[in-house]
C-alpha cells in the first residue's frame, strides 16, 4: 500500500521472481503526475511513495506504470528528480510571497513542458497542483 500519492488507495505490486513493478498510478513515466488532491492525494505522499518504490527495486527491474511508457529504474529516478524539482521552484516562488496567478504567469515548470506535458496534465495544470499544495489550509 502506497499512502496518500496518487490518491490515498495507492498499491504497487512487486513480482519478485519476474523482477517487475506493477507501479500502478504512483509512476507516471515521462508526463507530468496526476495528484488528485482532492481524493487523499498528496504531492510530498506521492514523492514518498515513488522512493518507497525506488527502494524495492534494482537496476534491471521492468517498471510498469500507471501511465505512460513501461520503464525500469532509471527512468523512474528521472521521474522522480522532476518531480522533487518542480516542487521546489513552486516552493521558493511561494514562499516569496507571489500569488497564484503569478506563479502561473511565470511559468516555473516551463524547462520541463515539452518532456512532460500531455493532454490531461499540462504544465499549467502541474502547477496549479503545486500551488494547492503549499496553499490550502
Amino acid at each position: 500500500h502506497i499512502e496518500t500519492a496518487h490518491t490515498d488507495g495507492d498499491a504497487a505490486i512487486y513480482l519478485k521472481s519476474a523482477n517487475v513493478m506493477a507501479a500502478g498510478d504512483v509512476v507516471f513515466h515521462n508526463i507530468f503526475p496526476y495528484i488528485d488532491l482532492d481524493n487523499g492525494g498528496n504531492v510530498d505522499g506521492f514523492i514518498a511513495g515513488m522512493q518507497k518504490i525506488l527502494a524495492m527495486i534494482d537496476d534491471e527491474t521492468i517498471v510498469i506504470p500507471g501511465h505512460g511508457e513501461i520503464t525500469d529504474k532509471a527512468g523512474l529516478e528521472a521521474d522522480l528528480a522532476m518531480l522533487i524539482d518542480a516542487r521546489a521552484m513552486v516552493k521558493a516562488l511561494v514562499d516569496e510571497g507571489m500569488s497564484g496567478d503569478d506563479i502561473l504567469a511565470a511559468n516555473p515548470l516551463e524547462v520541463y513542458s515539452e518532456q512532460f506535458n500531455w493532454r490531461f496534465i499540462t504544465t499549467q495544470r502541474m502547477t496549479e497542483t503545486l500551488i494547492r499544495h503549499f496553499t490550502a489550509n
